[in-house]
């Protein structure tokens, strides 16, 4: 008799549970249950992740996952405006901590300030009646340096280099340390793909290293990191610009994204504290009185911040921290440890409204997780 390997009875059960979760979304989209559901369930806030306004004069070089149409969020905000109010981070938990406000409300956040959120964002903004908050990194803004996530995407995005190619690079310096020896492996099994290549980097490497092989190879193929770091991201005037603007004012707020962007578990407790802590400082220097009084771990899922991380976040002064888990806030969510939705161009209306209207909050009454 045989058996099915432990490896396929999970992919059977992984696609399962995503046929069952896609169906029951689409039940209550098209059937219009969500209304029901959304008056049973308890007050929620529901925060979308995004990251960049597709807009090619200045992030055309980055990934696609980083990137959604503006026609295609334009269309999300508007579907969910018409069920739910939109607000920013800050609005949204105002509006569930109000006895009397929505049952549902609907919140845009976008990681790591870049150009986009003025160029592209505001008529976004004005014509949905939406509200966002910008999360920034600190450092684009006082030095006019990105991460080096930016210039690995530039090496690949501009064809100077390939995974296979970048992971060979690395062998020829360093084959005996723990990264080393991922990227031995990723070669020896043909696996070396922008995104494995880019996991091993963020989790196997020495920041300090990586850092500085990363930036090497940038610049010995023409990269420029001033000419980068201005065409992708808002500098501080940017930003004053973008806050200014007619729907700005009313519509856009900042909050924290650390200074610069590293994975905040593999920080000692100490550096943790300068990433957070100094970030904030360095924000509310630059934009004095722009309460910034939200705070998004990088990268945000559970294993890229820990507990030092949450005490430093408080210590700064934010009052919240975000993660990208996925999920819905409740009055009784953990301040410090707030579930958002990553968005994009795949990213489904009738998802959304299935996680706004609480219909993945109703499984959870029935110990089952989305």
């Amino acid at each position: 008799m045989s058996t099915v390997p432990d490896s396929g009875m999970r992919m059977g059960k992984h696609i399962l549970k995503q046929f069952l979760i896609q169906g029951w979304a689409r039940f209550l989209y098209h059937t219009g249950v969500w209304r029901l559901i959304n008056w049973l369930m308890p007050r929620r806030l529901l925060i979308l992740a995004g990251h960049c306004v597709d807009d090619p004069q200045v992030n055309a070089g980055l990934p696609s996952h980083l990137r959604i149409e503006a026609g295609h969020l334009e269309f999300l905000l508007r579907g969910l405006g018409r069920r739910f109010a939109l607000k920013s981070v800050t609005g949204g938990l105002e509006a569930l901590s109000d006895s009397r406000g929505p049952r549902g409300t609907v919140a845009l956040s976008m990681d790591d300030g870049y150009r986009d959120n003025l160029t592209a964002l505001p008529p976004i903004l004005e014509a949905t009646g939406a509200g966002c908050t910008v999360y920034l990194e600190s450092r684009v803004l006082t030095e006019g340096r990105t991460n080096w996530g930016h210039e690995f995407f530039w090496l690949l995005g501009e064809g100077k280099d390939s995974p296979e190619s970048f992971a060979q690079a690395w062998l020829a310096v360093d084959g005996t340390s723990a990264a080393g020896l991922q990227f031995q492996d990723l070669l020896s099994e043909g696996a070396a793909h922008e995104y494995s290549v880019k996991k091993i980097l963020k989790y196997h490497c020495q920041p300090e290293q990586r850092d500085a092989f990363v930036r090497e190879r940038f610049e010995s193929r023409g990269g420029d990191g001033p000419s980068l770091c201005k065409r992708i991201h808002l500098d501080a005037e940017g930003v004053r610009e973008m806050l200014s603007c007619p729907v700005g004012q009313g519509a856009i707020e900042l909050g924290g994204h650390t200074r610069t962007h590293e994975v905040l578990s593999s920080l000692s407790a100490e550096d943790q504290t300068k990433e957070i802590g100094g970030a904030a400082k360095e924000l509310e220097r630059l934009f004095p009185g722009a309460a910034c009084e939200t705070f998004a771990y990088p990268y945000g899922r559970d294993w890229d911040f820990n507990q030092d991380s949450r005490v430093a976040a408080r210590a700064a002064g934010y009052k919240v921290a975000l993660t990208t888990m996925p999920g819905v806030v409740t009055r009784d969510s953990d301040m410090y440890c707030l579930p958002r939705i990553m968005i994009d161009d795949s990213t489904p209306l009738h998802m959304l409204v299935a996680h706004a209207s609480g219909g993945f909050l109703l499984w959870k009454r029935f110990g089952l997780k989305a």
